[in-house]
C-alpha cells in the first residue's frame, strides 16, 4: 500500500488539490465569460501542469503525460478568451493615452471588432468544452492523482525545485549572444521556465521557498511585460496591414507599434537587477 505522502511531498499534493478545487470554483464564472474567472481557471491549469512536471515522479510516467495533455486541452480552450480580453483592453488603453491628432481613423472601434469577433468565438468553444465527457474525466482523473502520489523524501523535493531554477537560469543566459527575434524567442521561454520554477517552490510551506518564489515572479514578471510588447507588436502589425489592404491609413498602428518597442526594451533595463536578486544566496542557499 501506498504511504500517504508527508512533509514537502504531501505540500506537493495539497498544492494539487487546491488548483483542482480551483478550476471547479471558478467553472461558473467561466461560463459566464468573467474575466476574472477565466484567468484564474487558467493559471489553476498552468499550476497542475508545471506541478506534474516538475515532481513526476510521484506517479506513473505516461500517466502524469496524458493528464498533462488533457490540462493543455483545456488551457488551449481558455487561451484565446483570456489572451483576447487582456489585448482588447491593453490596446483601448494604448489609443487612448495619444494625442488626438495621431489617432488617425476609427482605431479604437476597429480592435475592438477585430479582438471582439474572435474572443466571442473562443467563448463558445470554452462553454462546449465544460459541458463534454472530456472536461469531466479530467478533473476525475486529478482527483485520481491527487489519491494516488507516491511518498518522496524533502530532499527529493528540493532536488526537483533546484532542478528547475537551474534550467531556468540557463535559458535566460542563453538569450545574451542572441539576434533580436532569438533573443525575444528565448526570452519567452526563459519566462515560462522561471514560472515553472516559481510554481515548484509555490508548494513548500518554509520561509526560503516562499522568498525564492516572490524573486522568481518578480524576474517572470519583467520578462512577462516584454513578452506582453512582442505579442502586441504582432497584433498591431496584423491590425495595420489589414487597414491598408482595406484602404484605410495606418499610421497610428505603426505609431503604437513602435511605442511598444520602446516599452519593450525599457522593460529589459530592468532585467539584470532582477536576475541578480532571484540569485542571491540568501534566497537559493536552501536548495544546496
Amino acid at each position: 500500500m501506498t504511504a500517504t505522502p508527508s512533509g514537502a511531498a504531501g505540500a506537493v499534493v495539497a498544492y494539487l488539490r487546491a488548483q483542482r478545487d480551483a478550476i471547479a470554483a471558478n467553472e461558473p464564472g467561466v461560463r459566464d465569460g468573467d474575466e476574472d474567472a477565466v484567468h484564474d481557471m487558467r493559471v489553476a491549469i498552468r499550476r497542475l501542469r508545471s506541478t506534474l512536471r516538475s515532481f513526476r515522479g510521484m506517479w506513473e510516467r505516461e500517466r502524469v503525460d496524458a493528464l498533462r495533455g488533457e490540462l493543455k486541452w483545456l488551457a488551449d480552450k481558455l487561451g484565446p478568451v483570456r489572451d483576447g480580453q487582456v489585448m482588447a483592453a491593453r490596446l483601448a488603453g494604448a489609443v487612448r493615452a495619444e494625442p488626438r491628432q495621431l489617432v488617425v481613423g476609427p482605431v479604437e472601434a476597429r480592435i475592438q471588432q477585430h479582438l471582439g469577433h474572435d474572443t466571442s468565438d473562443a467563448m463558445e468553444r470554452v462553454r462546449g468544452a465544460l459541458d463534454g465527457d472530456r472536461y469531466a474525466k479530467l478533473l476525475g482523473e486529478v482527483d485520481a492523482m491527487v489519491g494516488a502520489a507516491a511518498d518522496r523524501g524533502n530532499g527529493w523535493v528540493r532536488k526537483r525545485v533546484r532542478k528547475a531554477v537551474r534550467r531556468a537560469d540557463r535559458m535566460l543566459d542563453g538569450a545574451d549572444a542572441a539576434d533580436d527575434h532569438e533573443r525575444d524567442v528565448q526570452l519567452h521561454e526563459a519566462r515560462k521556465a522561471y514560472k515553472r520554477a516559481r510554481y515548484a517552490a509555490e508548494p513548500l510551506d518554509r520561509k526560503p521557498a516562499q522568498q525564492l518564489a516572490k524573486q522568481l515572479k518578480a524576474l517572470q514578471d519583467v520578462l512577462g511585460v516584454h513578452q506582453d510588447t512582442v505579442v502586441t507588436r504582432a497584433v498591431l502589425r496584423d491590425l495595420g496591414m489589414r487597414a491598408f489592404r482595406e484602404g484605410g491609413n495606418a499610421f497610428t498602428y505603426g505609431l503604437l507599434h513602435a511605442r511598444q518597442q520602446v516599452a519593450g526594451e525599457t522593460a529589459l533595463a530592468d532585467l539584470p537587477d532582477a536576475a541578480k536578486r532571484a540569485r542571491r544566496k540568501k534566497v537559493r542557499g536552501w536548495l544546496a
